[in-house]
């Protein structure tokens, strides 16, 4: 998992190869998705935390979200002008892929509706890490 690597960039980033591209795409697709996900989360009911901060770990998870998601429109928006991007974008996509991880950990519901769109969260978010992950490795 990409929160798990080291993020240090490369010398410089290529509009890269087949395989880059779409682990790009999906990362972006995988954002989005959880991204209205989040957002049904928080109209959700019965929302619980293991450690009682459940509205704190929305937060985290509404932070993390748009995080990554700003992270990666930053490297777009290099990578289509032909200028290398930032490395610290890199560091923000792994950093807020790492408090969404902790924040679906932390979180639970009793309610069959709200449970399942935390399922689905976590799903979203493995996918989205596993795209992150692909990038790491396969765009040099």
């Amino acid at each position: 998992l990409l929160s798990s690597r080291d993020t240090s960039a490369p010398a410089r980033r290529q509009l890269g190869d087949l395989q880059c591209n779409i682990d790009r795409g999906e990362i972006i697709f995988n954002v989005g998705q959880l991204a209205a996900t989040v957002a049904s989360l928080a109209n959700g009911t019965g929302l619980m935390s293991a450690n009682n901060t459940a509205d704190a770990d929305l937060k985290s998870l509404q932070t993390g979200v748009q995080g990554v998601a700003g992270a990666v429109q930053g490297i777009i928006l290099a990578l289509g002008t032909g200028k290398n991007a930032p490395p610290d974008l890199r560091n923000q996509v792994a950093h807020n892929l790492t408090d969404i991880r902790l924040a679906l950990g932390n979180l639970s519901s009793s309610d069959n509706a709200t449970a399942t769109l935390l399922n689905t969260a976590n799903v979203q978010f493995i996918n989205a890490d596993l795209a992150a992950t692909g990038v790491f490795t396969n765009c040099k």
